[in-house]
Protein backbone atom coordinates (compact mmCIF):
# COMPACT_ATOMS: atom_id res chain seq x y z
CA UNK A 1 0.00 0.00 0.00
CA UNK A 2 2.58 2.61 0.76
CA UNK A 3 4.80 1.78 -2.31
CA UNK A 4 0.92 2.54 -4.23
CA UNK A 5 0.93 5.65 -2.26
CA UNK A 6 4.44 6.56 -3.36
CA UNK A 7 3.71 6.26 -6.50
CA UNK A 8 0.67 8.19 -6.83
CA UNK A 9 2.46 10.93 -4.67
CA UNK A 10 3.99 12.02 -7.96
CA UNK A 11 0.74 13.44 -9.27
CA UNK A 12 1.18 16.44 -6.46
CA UNK A 13 4.57 16.42 -5.56
CA UNK A 14 7.22 16.89 -8.04
CA UNK A 15 10.13 17.13 -5.26
CA UNK A 16 9.96 13.22 -4.53
CA UNK A 17 10.35 14.01 -0.70
CA UNK A 18 6.96 12.18 -0.25
CA UNK A 19 8.01 9.08 -1.90
CA UNK A 20 11.52 9.39 0.67
CA UNK A 21 8.79 9.96 3.89
CA UNK A 22 6.80 6.50 3.11
CA UNK A 23 10.32 4.41 2.86
CA UNK A 24 10.84 6.07 6.13
CA UNK A 25 7.82 5.15 7.65
CA UNK A 26 8.14 1.66 5.98
CA UNK A 27 11.59 1.05 7.11
CA UNK A 28 10.38 1.69 10.88
CA UNK A 29 7.49 -0.68 10.39
CA UNK A 30 9.64 -3.47 9.03
CA UNK A 31 12.44 -3.44 11.29
CA UNK A 32 10.17 -2.83 14.05
CA UNK A 33 8.14 -6.00 13.46
CA UNK A 34 11.41 -7.91 12.89
CA UNK A 35 12.33 -6.87 16.63
CA UNK A 36 15.38 -4.86 15.43
CA UNK A 37 16.20 -1.81 17.62
CA UNK A 38 18.62 0.82 15.51
CA UNK A 39 20.46 2.94 17.31
CA UNK A 40 22.27 5.87 15.96
CA UNK A 41 25.17 7.64 17.58
CA UNK A 42 26.07 11.06 15.81
CA UNK A 43 29.17 13.24 16.68
CA UNK A 44 27.77 16.12 15.48
CA UNK A 45 24.49 17.76 14.08
CA UNK A 46 23.07 17.93 11.04
CA UNK A 47 21.75 20.75 9.61
CA UNK A 48 17.99 19.58 7.60
CA UNK A 49 18.73 23.14 5.43
CA UNK A 50 22.00 21.99 4.07
CA UNK A 51 22.96 19.10 1.38
CA UNK A 52 25.25 15.63 2.62
CA UNK A 53 26.76 13.49 0.93
CA UNK A 54 26.48 10.57 3.15
CA UNK A 55 29.25 7.51 2.43
CA UNK A 56 28.84 4.19 4.23
CA UNK A 57 29.93 0.64 4.93
CA UNK A 58 27.58 -1.97 3.16
CA UNK A 59 27.02 -5.17 5.04
CA UNK A 60 23.10 -6.26 3.90
CA UNK A 61 20.01 -5.36 2.53
CA UNK A 62 19.22 -4.03 5.96
CA UNK A 63 21.45 -1.14 6.00
CA UNK A 64 19.20 0.74 3.62
CA UNK A 65 15.96 0.58 5.64
CA UNK A 66 18.49 1.50 8.91
CA UNK A 67 19.96 4.81 7.25
CA UNK A 68 16.28 5.65 6.41
CA UNK A 69 15.45 5.34 10.07
CA UNK A 70 18.83 6.76 11.25
CA UNK A 71 18.88 10.40 8.66
CA UNK A 72 15.64 12.08 10.17
CA UNK A 73 15.88 14.18 6.68
CA UNK A 74 15.26 13.18 2.79
CA UNK A 75 18.18 11.65 1.34
CA UNK A 76 18.30 9.85 -2.30
CA UNK A 77 20.63 6.97 -2.56
CA UNK A 78 22.77 6.25 -5.66
CA UNK A 79 21.36 2.92 -6.77
CA UNK A 80 22.25 0.69 -9.39
CA UNK A 81 20.18 1.03 -12.76
CA UNK A 82 19.07 -2.37 -12.79
CA UNK A 83 16.76 -1.35 -9.37
CA UNK A 84 14.40 1.31 -11.41
CA UNK A 85 13.23 -1.70 -13.52
CA UNK A 86 11.98 -3.61 -9.96
CA UNK A 87 7.57 -3.49 -10.25
CA UNK A 88 6.42 -0.96 -7.97
CA UNK A 89 9.54 -0.31 -5.50
CA UNK A 90 12.05 0.71 -8.90
CA UNK A 91 8.57 3.46 -9.93
CA UNK A 92 8.76 4.74 -6.49
CA UNK A 93 12.67 5.23 -6.58
CA UNK A 94 11.99 7.45 -9.79
CA UNK A 95 9.33 9.32 -8.88
CA UNK A 96 11.50 10.19 -5.51
CA UNK A 97 13.93 11.32 -7.82
CA UNK A 98 16.68 8.54 -6.83
CA UNK A 99 19.81 8.57 -9.17
CA UNK A 100 20.25 5.75 -11.11
CA UNK A 101 24.22 4.62 -12.12
CA UNK A 102 24.85 2.32 -14.99
CA UNK A 103 28.22 0.87 -13.78
CA UNK A 104 28.32 -0.93 -17.24
CA UNK A 105 28.39 2.11 -19.37
CA UNK A 106 31.00 4.91 -18.21
CA UNK A 107 29.29 7.49 -20.23
CA UNK A 108 25.96 6.98 -18.97
CA UNK A 109 27.77 6.83 -15.35
CA UNK A 110 28.98 9.85 -15.84
CA UNK A 111 26.11 11.73 -16.80
CA UNK A 112 24.51 10.31 -13.51
CA UNK A 113 27.07 11.83 -11.06
CA UNK A 114 26.33 14.81 -13.06
CA UNK A 115 22.77 14.49 -12.07
CA UNK A 116 23.17 13.84 -8.49
CA UNK A 117 25.53 17.07 -8.38
CA UNK A 118 22.73 18.85 -9.69
CA UNK A 119 20.23 17.81 -6.99
CA UNK A 120 22.89 18.38 -4.48
CA UNK A 121 23.03 21.88 -5.67
CA UNK A 122 19.28 21.66 -5.56
CA UNK A 123 19.73 21.17 -1.87
CA UNK A 124 19.22 17.28 -1.71
CA UNK A 125 21.11 14.98 0.34
CA UNK A 126 22.50 11.80 -1.22
CA UNK A 127 23.66 8.24 0.20
CA UNK A 128 26.52 6.07 -1.45
CA UNK A 129 28.15 2.95 -1.04
CA UNK A 130 31.46 3.51 -1.93
CA UNK A 131 32.06 0.16 -1.86
CA UNK A 132 30.27 -0.13 -5.00
CA UNK A 133 28.32 -3.48 -3.55
CA UNK A 134 27.22 -5.53 0.06
CA UNK A 135 30.39 -7.22 1.54
CA UNK A 136 30.61 -11.04 1.00
CA UNK A 137 32.50 -11.67 3.60
CA UNK A 138 32.28 -8.54 6.31
CA UNK A 139 35.62 -6.79 4.87
CA UNK A 140 35.86 -3.63 4.04
CA UNK A 141 36.52 -3.07 0.40
CA UNK A 142 38.32 -0.34 -1.50
CA UNK A 143 36.52 2.82 -2.29
CA UNK A 144 35.40 3.98 -5.45
CA UNK A 145 36.28 7.18 -6.15
CA UNK A 146 32.71 8.55 -8.02
CA UNK A 147 31.42 9.67 -5.13
CA UNK A 148 34.32 11.34 -4.01
CA UNK A 149 34.61 13.59 -7.52
CA UNK A 150 30.70 14.27 -7.03
CA UNK A 151 31.74 15.60 -3.47
CA UNK A 152 34.24 17.98 -4.60
CA UNK A 153 32.85 19.04 -7.55
CA UNK A 154 29.62 20.01 -5.75
CA UNK A 155 31.14 20.87 -2.74
CA UNK A 156 29.00 19.35 -0.06
CA UNK A 157 29.96 17.93 2.97
CA UNK A 158 31.13 14.58 3.41
CA UNK A 159 29.31 12.26 6.58
CA UNK A 160 31.52 9.34 6.97
CA UNK A 161 28.88 6.13 7.98
CA UNK A 162 29.54 3.10 10.46
CA UNK A 163 27.24 0.58 10.45
CA UNK A 164 27.13 -2.26 12.48
CA UNK A 165 24.70 -5.59 13.08
CA UNK A 166 23.18 -5.25 9.91
CA UNK A 167 25.09 -8.59 8.71
CA UNK A 168 23.95 -10.41 11.33
CA UNK A 169 20.21 -9.37 11.04
CA UNK A 170 20.02 -10.19 7.20
CA UNK A 171 23.13 -11.87 5.91
CA UNK A 172 23.79 -11.31 2.65
CA UNK A 173 21.76 -14.12 0.08
CA UNK A 174 18.97 -14.12 3.06
CA UNK A 175 15.14 -13.08 2.57
CA UNK A 176 14.44 -13.23 6.20
CA UNK A 177 15.29 -10.26 8.98
CA UNK A 178 16.28 -11.90 12.68
CA UNK A 179 15.92 -9.66 15.79
CA UNK A 180 18.58 -7.64 16.73
CA UNK A 181 20.22 -4.30 17.42
CA UNK A 182 21.90 -2.56 13.73
CA UNK A 183 24.00 0.64 15.48
CA UNK A 184 24.79 3.44 12.60
CA UNK A 185 27.59 6.32 13.78
CA UNK A 186 27.67 9.50 11.79
CA UNK A 187 31.11 11.41 12.01
CA UNK A 188 31.49 14.90 12.08
CA UNK A 189 30.62 15.81 8.40
CA UNK A 190 33.94 16.52 6.45
CA UNK A 191 33.98 19.81 4.12
CA UNK A 192 35.33 19.34 1.24
CA UNK A 193 34.53 22.78 -0.74
CA UNK A 194 38.10 24.43 0.65
CA UNK A 195 40.30 21.48 0.37
CA UNK A 196 43.76 21.96 -0.48
CA UNK A 197 44.71 19.58 -3.59
CA UNK A 198 47.05 17.51 -0.69
CA UNK A 199 43.58 17.03 1.09
CA UNK A 200 41.97 15.98 -2.03
CA UNK A 201 44.21 13.86 -2.61
CA UNK A 202 44.20 11.39 0.54
CA UNK A 203 40.51 12.16 0.91
CA UNK A 204 39.65 8.66 0.46
CA UNK A 205 41.88 7.10 2.34
CA UNK A 206 40.66 9.65 4.84
CA UNK A 207 37.14 9.13 4.77
CA UNK A 208 37.79 5.06 4.40
CA UNK A 209 39.70 5.16 7.90
CA UNK A 210 37.17 6.28 9.64
CA UNK A 211 34.50 3.94 8.34
CA UNK A 212 36.57 1.45 9.63
CA UNK A 213 37.58 3.26 13.07
CA UNK A 214 33.96 3.28 13.18
CA UNK A 215 33.20 -0.42 12.39
CA UNK A 216 35.21 -2.54 13.33
CA UNK A 217 35.47 -4.50 9.97
CA UNK A 218 38.67 -6.55 8.86
CA UNK A 219 40.59 -4.40 6.18
CA UNK A 220 40.10 -5.96 2.64
CA UNK A 221 43.00 -4.20 1.17
CA UNK A 222 45.06 -4.93 3.96
CA UNK A 223 47.97 -7.37 2.47
CA UNK A 224 48.00 -11.07 3.61
CA UNK A 225 50.04 -11.76 6.42
CA UNK A 226 53.42 -13.03 5.55
CA UNK A 227 53.53 -17.19 6.41
CA UNK A 228 55.21 -17.65 9.78
CA UNK A 229 58.77 -19.41 9.65
CA UNK A 230 59.20 -23.13 10.99
CA UNK A 231 62.13 -24.10 12.45
CA UNK A 232 63.37 -27.13 10.72
CA UNK A 233 63.48 -31.11 12.13
CA UNK A 234 66.42 -32.41 13.63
Amino acid sequence: MLAVFAIASGLWDRSGDTVVRAAQVWSRIVLGAAGVKVVVRRAAPLDAGRPYIFMCNHLSAADIWSLFVAIPFPVRFIAKKQLSKLPFVGWAMRIGRFIFIDRQNASAARRSIEEAARRIHEGASVMIFPEGTRSRDGRLAAFKKGGFHLAIDSGADIVPVGIRGSREVMPKGSLLIRSGEITIEMAAPIATASLSQAERAVLIDRVRNIVLSMTGQPDATAPAPAPSATAPNP
